[in-house]
């Protein structure tokens, strides 16, 4: 087996929280984040408005109660995709928030396409599904807030649901209209006592197309994503995860504990991880997987859309695939490096770094965090605790980046092939 093949049968982030969140739902979990967080949708509900001019649907105009709810953003979708979704959900007891967004300076032809989509969706009256009008005129979205606004306004009010005890399942999944939902994808939400109490779990997935170029590209793509979670994994990184909004359910507990999802118009899935594993388990689930349609998207300013694009361009040139390009395995080296530097330096504060890499980490701030740290009292465990909340997502995603130009990319098939010495002894 493969190197990054055997990182990924070991991928699960399960060290302990370092806050550990209750297991009870109750008002005073969600209360502080309804009430100041919010957007105005769920304060309207949970203020006793069962409907409000941009929330339709029959689902919140009788007092039905769901055994769990699904969030879809959907701009410039067809309904083709979104009707397998509603089927798929019909008998299951599961709630579909779909919230029909577009940015307020979305093209002529998208936002038609859009406005056509939420139309034939409310004329149809689905039982079990709650529409959200972020498309009509009034309630267009800042292009600066994007998708993570479409999927937060979703969750909020799925967790306003929660709170009135409308919604049974605390484990919210958020998909998009992309993705092929399997029969069991909503066995989550019939868990009677789940092996984690809190937290994220995240199903794994493919890209898939009936095209065979952009397939090919699909496959280099989930390929080069799959390579550095799996080099984050070897690394000894606790933020060895996927960062796709598709396949992630979140805890209501987690998702009002770190203020829901950002208002990006990018990356707001990659955020929202990134504060929840700083206090809840992330979970790679080993099965059902999501089958997502693979699409040259310019819907977002980067993501797996554009970067399915400059694969293609890429395959024109060499439709081998041999040139495409991914990180060195010297990068995820010397990452290693610096996660074991740092768990040093937070068991003696003393130690001195090597030079190359305490430059590194200078230049994300590190002499700053610990002039910072230094003024608060302090244990090695809170040290500890503190370098892994520093030393996050975001900043391992900058260290790998600068880390480029001592070791440049390289063919991302070769690198497989040729299973480096390091993966393999991790």
């Amino acid at each position: 087996m493969p190197w990054w093949q055997s990182c990924l049968c070991a991928l699960r982030c399960t060290d302990p929280p370092s806050t550990i969140l209750p297991r009870a739902l109750n008002s005073q979990h969600f209360a502080p984040y309804l009430a100041d967080y919010a957007e105005p949708e769920a304060r309207a509900l949970l203020a006793g408005s069962s409907q409000t001019a941009d929330v339709l649907g029959p689902a919140l105009e009788r007092d039905d109660r769901w055994q769990g709810c699904l969030v879809v953003p959907a701009f410039d979708e067809s309904l083709e995709a979104l009707q397998q979704q509603i089927d798929a959900l019909a008998a299951t007891q599961v709630l579909l928030i779909l919230v029909i967004n577009a940015p307020q300076n979305a093209s002529a032809e998208a936002l038609a396409r859009t406005q056509d989509l939420f139309r034939q969706v409310t004329a149809a009256r689905h039982a079990h599904v709650i529409v959200v009008d972020r498309v009509s005129a009034p309630w267009r979205l800042n292009p600066k807030h994007g998708v993570g606004l479409a999927r937060k306004i979703g969750t909020d009010l799925a967790l306003a649901l929660i709170e009135q005890g409308r919604i049974r399942s605390p484990w919210i999944l958020q998909t998009d209209a992309d993705v092929a939902l399997p029969p069991t994808y909503t066995d989550l939400l019939h868990e009677v006592s789940p092996q984690i109490p809190s937290g994220v779990k995240i199903f794994p997935h493919t890209h898939f197309s009936g095209d065979p170029t952009l397939h090919f590209a699909a496959q280099l793509y989930d390929q080069h994503m799959d390579y550095y979670v799996a080099g984050l994994r070897a690394a000894g990184s606790p933020y060895a995860h996927h960062s796709l909004g598709s396949t992630i359910a979140v805890h209501a507990v987690t998702y009002a504990a770190i203020r829901g999802y950002p208002r990006r118009s990018a990356g707001e899935d990659f955020y929202l991880l990134n504060k929840a594993r700083k206090i809840a388990p992330i979970e790679a689930l080993a099965e059902p997987l999501l089958t997502i349609q693979a699409r040259l998207s310019e819907r977002v300013p980067f993501g797996t859309g554009p970067a399915l694009r400059d694969i293609v361009a890429t395959l024109q040139s060499d439709p081998s695939g041999g040139s495409y390009l991914s990180y060195h395995p010297k990068c995820f080296e010397a990452l290693g490096s610096a996660i074991r530097a740092l768990d040093h330096w937070a068991k003696e504060p003393a130690v001195t770094l090597d030079a190359d890499i305490d430059q590194r980490l200078s230049e994300l701030g590190f002499d700053r965090f610990k002039k910072n740290l230094a003024k608060q009292p302090t244990t090695t465990a809170k040290r500890q605790q503190s370098v892994h909340d520093w030393f996050d997502g975001l900043k391992t995603l900058q260290f790998i980046h600068g880390m480029q130009s001592t070791w440049p990319d390289c063919p991302l098939q070769r690198t497989l092939a040729q299973s480096p010495e390091f993966f393999q002894s991790r």
